[in-house]
């Protein structure tokens, strides 16, 4: 959800710097937009103790039987993991202790639970994790322990990085479990099946969404199991089946848009079918699970609120006035598509209202608010809707009420999800928006973002006659933006700056294109046909003495294992892949040289055998000759940042988290 925050062009920065300091956040970001979150550790002297007070680990009988009965009534049909009537087997003469304390623990999420409950059971859990091995040893128990503490980040560790960490850890080391244990194949075991086709059906639910929640890939690969739909052992009851419908649904749009090479191979025709099958699975919902308003009970209602979640990910990258998608795509966000999503997520935010208890103990709820959130602030941004920012108010006081029952060291990791939409709010109410930078992070691979300053004469006119009521009008410096590939009727030229009525013919690409926008189209076509290394003139170039392949290129040795990436056109080279969990080393001469210098490979020789050439491109790498300082104020600006880098490494050296 940060990712999401810092990738919106319409939050300005000042409006989350406050934000990024209390979390510790800080990014890097290339040209091209694609960037790195990272969350920096605090400095010894401010971080808090393990343990600031002591925890009393003994908890009352009476308190342990009211926390089991709260989690088969409001937390285990929200994925049902485990049954009642299961856990009642297993205690004979005693449930498992890690089965039990984890049942336990999730319950004690909830906001009327004291903290000194919550805090006692959380050490218990950990304790028992080490103590009998649980993280090793292959067990339906254990798999389904493991699945009940994914539903909340904060039961793993009170540090908002070693809790979100831990959870992806156990998350992945129980669907691998699961996979030993067969649960991934029709019946390979003939003994429990329905329980063991519920619990993998948990595994793939809970995969899908907190791989959409962290950002990272998720694990599950559908072609390779078999397993039959499972249900939460009522016959009657579909929502355990739609839900899983749900989450496949969601890893395609993951794996179509959101993938390295996604967008790039992505097809008009593949994304029309993907939204068709999403709005078929709503249209086909069953009479019970249906929405109907903020009174919709719990099953359906949450369908519907994580379905306007699946939807606002879907749309986002599409959003095309900031971002511009690969020109071989012309699907886009159309304001007729845009006003039915505003609509979606405002029966979201209505019901959540309605319902505000179900943000305690799932951390997926609090994920779906907050897509909803962006999409309304989306809007007011765009559109200055006053309806929009009504939903925002309404969704601010209802996570508010939450955070009011809670002492302030409890819950810091949903604390962040809550701060975010209350901070989406709070931007509505400041000064105008004055798009005049980039957000920090682009939204996606493949996507670029636009030049936000040619978008300053955009105004949102409201005309019933039009799908979606409204358009957009450009006025300005907007009549020159490029929108190319954007949907026809969502953007239309004004005819001067005081006549908003005026409209010019559209174009297939979504807007009249003035001649600015037709120069600039033309010379950017000679750019592309200009090969690299061109420096305009064939003199310039000497002519290969050995003409070679690469290995890469040739006998099937390819350089990356995604197979799409090895096509042709595709080489990312602006790409740095870093594990997450290590510490980034510090930047070479060559790396700080390309941060500082957008010329980097200009003087790249044409042929490997040039080796006057090559010694002339490589001297401008050896620290024992001087750089010559640009003149340009941009790459001035770049140079001196460079100059400073090694002093702030020190700083930077502390452990990186990246989320």
């Amino acid at each position: 959800m940060t990712h999401l925050l810092h990738s919106t062009a319409t939050v300005p920065p000042r409006a989350y710097h406050s934000y990024d300091q209390r979390y510790h956040h800080t990014w890097e970001v290339s040209k091209s937009g694609d960037g790195l979150i990272q969350v920096l550790e605090p400095d010894s002297d401010d971080a808090p103790s393990v343990l600031p007070k002591p925890i009393d680990l003994r908890v009352e009988r009476d308190v342990i039987e009211k926390l089991i009965n709260s989690f088969f009534q409001d937390v285990a049909p929200l994925v049902p993991i485990i049954t009642q009537a299961e856990f009642l087997a297993l205690s004979n003469p005693s449930p498992p202790p890690i089965l039990l304390y984890s049942i336990c623990l999730v319950a004690s999420c909830k906001r009327e639970v004291p903290q000194t409950v919550f805090d006692s059971l959380r050490v218990a859990v950990n304790d028992v994790i080490k103590s009998e091995d649980v993280l090793c040893t292959a067990s339906i128990v254990n798999v389904q322990s493991l699945l009940i503490l994914c539903q909340c980040a904060d039961v793993h560790s009170q540090f908002v990085p070693s809790a979100l960490s831990s959870l992806w850890i156990r998350l992945g080391t129980a669907i691998r479990m699961a996979q030993d244990l067969g649960l991934h194949r029709a019946e390979a075991v003939k003994k429990n099946i329905e329980m063991r086709r519920r619990v993998w059906g948990a595994c793939l639910i809970t995969d899908r969404w907190t791989s959409l929640s962290y950002g990272h890939p998720y694990m599950i690969d559908v072609e390779d199991c078999d397993a039959r739909l499972p249900s939460s052992g009522n016959p009657n009851d579909h929502y355990t089946d739609e839900l899983v419908r749900l989450s496949l649904i969601l890893g395609r749009v993951l794996k179509t848009i959101y993938s390295p090479s996604g967008l790039t191979y992505a097809t008009d025709e593949k994304l029309d079918e993907l939204l068709d099958d999403m709005l078929d699975w709503q249209k086909n919902l069953p009479a019970d699970l249906k929405y109907r308003g903020p009174k919709t009970p719990r099953s359906g209602g949450l369908l519907h609120l994580l379905y306007a979640s699946v939807s606002m990910i879907f749309w986002r990258v599409f959003m095309r006035i900031s971002y511009s998608c690969p020109a071989h795509l012309k699907f886009g966000l159309t304001v007729d598509k845009w006003s039915q999503l505003v609509e979606l997520t405002g029966e979201a935010i209505d019901w959540l209202d309605a319902n505000e208890h179900l943000y305690d103990v799932w951390m997926l709820v609090g994920y779906a608010a907050t897509s909803c959130a962006l999409v309304q602030y989306h809007t007011w941004a765009r559109r200055k809707d006053p309806g929009a920012q009504a939903k925002l108010r309404k969704l601010r006081d209802c996570v508010r009420r939450w955070e009011s029952s809670l002492q302030p060291d409890q819950m810091s990791t949903r604390r962040k999800t809550a701060e975010i939409i209350t901070l989406l709010y709070e931007t509505t109410q400041g000064p105008p928006i004055t798009i005049n930078e980039p957000p920090p992070l682009a939204p996606t691979g493949g996507v670029k973002l636009k030049v936000p300053a040619t978008f300053k004469g955009l105004k949102y006119k409201k005309d019933e006659t039009r799908p979606g009521h409204g358009v957009f009008v450009a006025h300005g410096k907007a009549k020159e933006g490029d929108y190319t590939g954007m949907p026809e009727g969502v953007v239309v030229i004004g005819a001067n700056a005081s006549d908003e009525e005026s409209e010019a013919p559209n174009t297939r690409q979504g807007a009249s294109a003035g001649p600015s926008t037709q120069a600039a189209q033309q010379q950017q076509q000679q750019q592309q046909q200009q090969q690299p290394g061109d420096t305009g003139s064939a003199a310039s170039t000497p002519a290969p003495m050995v003409n070679y392949t690469p290995l890469s290129a040739g006998g099937g040795n390819y350089p990356n294992v995604n197979p799409a990436l090895n096509m042709a056109g595709t080489s990312r080279s602006d790409v740095r892949v870093l594990n997450v969990l290590d510490v980034p080393p510090a930047p070479s001469t060559l790396e700080q040289f390309q941060v500082a210098d957008s010329g980097l490979l200009e003087g790249l020789p044409g042929t490997m055998f040039d080796w006057p050439q090559w010694e002339s491109f490589f001297s401008r790498f050896n620290p024992q000759q001087a750089f010559s300082v640009p003149t340009d104020p941009n790459a001035l600006a770049a140079y001196a940042q460079m100059q400073m880098q090694p002093q702030n490494q020190q700083q930077l050296q502390g452990g990186q988290t990246n989320v």
